[in-house]
């Protein structure tokens, strides 16, 4: 009988330990939240921002896991850090860039489409191919991106923004 009591308080205080450690008030999970909404609006008003990719969904195929991949917006220019999986059309010998390059922003909007989320519209010109990148970001920092060219088939990913402000940057 003793036998099994010292792994069973073991297992109790681990449990209830884990509890106090993660738990938070409803206050200040409200107080993280309005944060990181208001680090998202910042980020998005000064057009000063990453989205780390951490999915890719091609259209033909299926989803993939992908790490090190991001897309950063700062000073006005889109540095695009992407994998690519799809049909291309008019592209130079070797396949180019694909989504690899970095350009000045030709037109960059961005509307509130709903109250936790914004649409980000960046229209970009490349020496090989023109692209929109329509962001959906989330008050949580959760983003999901379509990136439209015109010599390739159409992708979307899905990430989180880096929550910095714009002093680190």
């Amino acid at each position: 009988m003793k036998k099994w009591i010292l792994p069973l308080l073991a297992a109790v205080l681990t449990v209830s330990a884990c509890g106090v450690l993660s738990s938070e008030t409803r206050e200040e999970k409200a107080a993280r939240e309005a944060r990181e909404a208001q680090m998202v609006v910042d980020n998005l008003q000064n057009a000063n921002f990453r989205i780390d990719i951490d999915r890719m969904y091609p259209i033909r195929g299926t989803s993939q896991h992908v790490s090190n991949y991001s897309v950063t917006v700062k000073d006005g220019m889109l540095d695009s850090h992407l994998p690519y999986i799809g049909q291309a059309w008019r592209v130079p010998y070797g396949g180019g860039h694909a989504l690899n390059f970095e350009a000045k922003i030709g037109t960059y909007n961005v509307v509130q489409t709903r109250k936790d989320g914004y649409e980000v519209r960046i229209y970009v010109k490349t020496d090989e191919d023109e692209h929109i990148y329509a962001f959906t970001i989330f008050n949580n920092g959760r983003a999901s991106l379509d990136v439209q060219s015109g010599n390739r088939e159409r992708i979307s990913y899905s990430g989180t923004m880096d929550f910095y402000t714009t002093d680190q940057q």
